[in-house]
């Protein structure tokens, strides 16, 4: 029971908190740089990996919330997304973005800490105390880097096209092609080292349980 009020909290605070940015970035345009009409600030705002991922950790907290057994592949791979996405998203953040990035209002340094520190904390403890786990296996993690490989080719496509970009360590515009193909490749690779981490803290886990039960 409370595994389920857990991540119905979280899918729920995820929502409420994009809700506020959605509307936020609908009508106003805070900085010169954003797109000048609401839908292509829809489209901006929806690009950037830290909206994507707290999405996929709300999904796959909400399918929690409904059904804590399911193991259906898409489901594992939504999951692995969205723990490791929001683990990303902090670290990133807090390294490199913190003071770069300033709200321009209250309610949104309130969403804006609350996506970058408050739920991926949240998404992440509750993942350490209640899983599901046996979950992360060579499927899964081919589907979860596919899908993050897609998403890189559709950064930089639609940055050529558009010449925006959510994130300026990846700004070809600014940095080059060289210096943007780099950085993501680190990215990508601390995406990589944290999917293992989880996989060796799964098995742990694992392990741990079948111990305790054997006691």
């Amino acid at each position: 029971m409370i595994n389920r009020s857990v991540n119905l909290f979280i899918a729920l605070f995820v929502i409420i908190v994009i809700s506020i940015e959605t509307y936020m970035y609908w009508f106003h345009r805070f900085q010169p740089w954003q797109p000048a009409s609401p839908i292509g600030r829809m489209v901006f705002y929806y690009s950037f990996f830290t909206v994507l991922s707290n999405i996929m950790l709300a999904v796959s907290c909400a399918v929690l919330a409904c059904k804590p057994t399911c193991d259906r592949t898409w489901f594992n791979v939504i999951r692995l997304n969205g723990i490791v996405g929001v683990m990303i998203t902090m670290l990133v953040y807090n390294v490199m973005l913190r003071g770069i990035h300033k709200p321009p209002s209250l309610l949104l340094a309130f969403a804006n800490e609350s996506l970058h520190v408050v739920i991926p904390l949240l998404g992440l403890l509750t993942w350490l105390l209640y899983g599901p786990f046996m979950r992360i296996n060579l499927k899964v993690v081919s589907y979860v880097f596919l899908s993050l490989l897609g998403y890189g080719l559709y950064i930089f496509i639609r940055g050529h096209l558009t010449g925006q970009y959510p994130y300026p360590f990846i700004n070809v515009n600014r940095i080059g092609y060289e210096k943007s193909l780099m950085t993501a490749g680190m990215v990508a690779m601390l995406f990589f080292i944290l999917v293992m981490l989880l996989a060796v803290i799964e098995r742990i886990r694992i392990k741990l349980s079948h111990s305790a039960q054997y006691r």
